[in-house]
């Protein structure tokens, strides 16, 4: 009887598509503008910065999105939690 292993592996190259494609859609909207939101992707870590928690929320919302639409399965993303310092507010999300 044949055996199946299971498998999951991200395509890192979509990954990095979807978040240059987040970016660009940051820096067009009207309500991004002038405020130094952006997406930065490190190996595995997607590490999101904004002025405020609820911009954070809209950003991971464009990126779920993008993800989605590149084929890249958003349950494999761990986010951690909202960290406030200053004028700015940073949230990092996990490719597992």
């Amino acid at each position: 009887m044949p055996s199946f292993d299971v498998v999951s592996e991200i395509d890192m190259h979509e990954a990095s598509n979807a978040i240059d494609q987040a970016n660009r859609e940051v820096g067009t909207r009207f309500d991004f503008k002038g405020s130094g939101s952006k997406f930065e992707l490190d190996d595995d870590r997607i590490k999101l910065q904004a002025e405020s928690e609820f911009q954070l929320q809209q950003m991971m919302d464009i990126l779920r999105g993008r993800l989605t639409k590149r084929g890249v399965d958003v349950a494999c993303m761990d986010v951690g939690a909202v960290e406030i310092s200053g004028k700015t507010a940073q949230q990092v999300a996990t490719l597992k």
